[in-house]
């Protein structure tokens, strides 16, 4: 386990779960402010977990996504390319949402920020017990969530 509390903290950390992570990333948070996705190396990164193979996924669950298609246009454009392997949805406003945010890779790797408001977190690079809690959590919101970023732009 190791703690971070700067958005470099979070990027170094964020970089080395994604770095390690072979075939499904599941992040949840309110929104994307605090991961910069759209930076050349992350998106390098996300790009070749898209190409990987079949099975690959990478699913985006946020409190807030009326910003994503307006300041991530490298993450839109991965959408674009691989709407097979990444989604994007939007957590049901309905229902209960964890104070916390939190990636997940391959049922085992954990970043976990116990505030989304705040950057300040920690990683856990093999914790399966943790992430199996979170797993579930993630599932069954994602099962609820309502609505999906969406690629394109509707209009005439």
């Amino acid at each position: 386990m190791s703690g971070f509390d700067t958005p470099s903290g979070l990027h170094a950390a964020f970089d080395a779960l994604l770095a390690g992570t072979q075939r499904q990333l599941r992040l949840y948070d309110h929104d994307l402010r605090w991961l910069d996705l759209d930076a050349a190396p992350r998106h390098a990164a996300l790009r070749a977990l898209c190409v990987g193979g079949g099975g690959h996924r990478i699913e985006l669950l946020l409190d807030d996504i009326s910003r994503v298609a307006r300041e991530h246009p490298r993450l839109m454009q991965l959408l674009r390319d691989f709407g097979h392997v990444l989604e994007i949805r939007q957590a049901d406003p309905d229902a209960p949402r964890p104070d916390h945010a939190f990636v997940l890779a391959d049922r085992q790797g954990v970043l976990l920020r116990p505030d989304k408001a705040t950057v300040r977190g920690t990683l856990h690079p093999a914790d399966p017990g943790r992430a199996a809690a979170l797993q579930q959590d993630f599932e069954g919101m994602w099962q609820r969530s309502p609505a999906a970023v969406s690629a394109t732009t509707l209009g005439l």
